[in-house]
């Protein structure tokens, strides 16, 4: 754990971007209790550093990190409910790592995925998820009523 914290507080561009990808990503509920007790220092050490980016600033990443880590220290519900607001939460890969079921596949003219129906394994929230490009693959995820 100490390793992700290191790197988000280091100041290093190359680090700080690392860390916040994995936080992105990140489950496992002890190692974000762990991290969101830091999550002013971090927000601190890590104003001002220069992200990079092109059509999405890669600021903007760090942003959902530390407020992924907010979400979670408030115990504000289930982590799906943030896949609405981060445009890079594949499907595929999410239910690779267990954390939803894919019930359903959409496609355009049989050849081209347009879209999922996905369910959180940890609360049974569905989801309808569209697939987009343009200059790289984002989904779009809506719970379902």
């Amino acid at each position: 754990m100490g390793t992700l914290l290191d790197d988000l507080t280091s100041g290093d561009p190359t680090r700080v971007w690392s860390a916040t990808s994995a936080v992105v990503y990140l489950r496992d509920p002890q190692e974000l209790d762990d991290l969101a007790l830091h999550v002013t220092e971090i927000r601190r050490r890590t104003k001002g550093v220069e992200l990079g980016g092109a059509l999405v600033p890669n600021a903007e990443r760090l942003r959902f990190a530390l407020h992924k880590l907010a979400y979670h220290r408030g115990r504000a519900g289930c982590l799906c409910r943030l896949y609405p607001e981060h445009l890079f939460y594949d499907p595929q890969k999410e239910g690779a790592a267990g954390n939803v079921r894919i019930e359903e596949t959409f496609y355009l003219d049989g050849n081209w995925v347009d879209g999922y129906v996905c369910v959180c394994t940890v609360c049974g929230t569905r989801y309808r998820v569209e697939e987009r490009e343009y200059h790289y693959t984002w989904w779009g995820w809506k719970a379902l009523a």
